[in-house]
């Protein structure tokens, strides 16, 4: 009976840790994805809002391992947003950029020591020595690393459709519209 609640309590610890880590997950992915669209329409808060969700990424994590995740996470679901707003020729920027420009998150503070308050009143602080000025490097062209990508992909694509024949019935049908 005692090995039954110890089996318990240890179940239920184990099921909380992973959806605790589950939650941060979907998190760092959502602020990804919203990263992602911002730099693509060229969002003018978008630094800001890279500065702030990165601060989260790095201070919510509970280890190093967690943090590698949610940055591996965070990267991909941005660069998957920023090339789905490219595919589709930056459909909607407008609203998205005023959508973006407006969100919760810019009422966050973050403070020199890494301490981050969120809106809602929640306050995250580092579990490690906290530097800001590793977390987003301003100068950086994403945008520009971001297109070269595109492009190469975009050119290993029509090179595969041009050796299955593909690549030039497209262009007839485009020809003729």
């Amino acid at each position: 009976m005692k090995t039954l609640k110890i089996l318990m309590v240890l179940a239920i610890f184990y099921t909380y840790n992973a959806s605790a880590q589950t939650s941060y997950i979907e998190d760092v992915k959502n602020f990804g994805y919203a990263s992602g669209e911002g730099l693509a329409c060229g969002a003018s808060r978008y630094p800001t809002y890279e500065l702030i969700a990165r601060a989260y990424l790095v201070s919510a994590a509970t280890s190093d391992k967690e943090q590698a995740t949610g940055m591996y996470e965070y990267n991909s679901a941005k660069a998957r947003a920023y090339m789905n707003k490219r595919r589709d020729g930056f459909l909607g920027c407008e609203e998205i950029n005023i959508r973006f420009n407006n969100q919760k998150i810019f009422n966050s503070k973050l403070y020199k020591n890494g301490t981050l308050k969120l809106p809602d009143g929640k306050i995250i602080k580092p579990r490690g020595k906290y530097n800001p000025n590793n977390l987003y490097d301003r100068n950086e062209n994403e945008k520009e690393k971001l297109d070269a990508y595109y492009n190469e992909v975009l050119k290993k694509k029509q090179l595969q459709a041009k050796k299955e024949g593909i690549y030039e019935k497209i262009l007839k049908q485009e020809a003729k519209r």
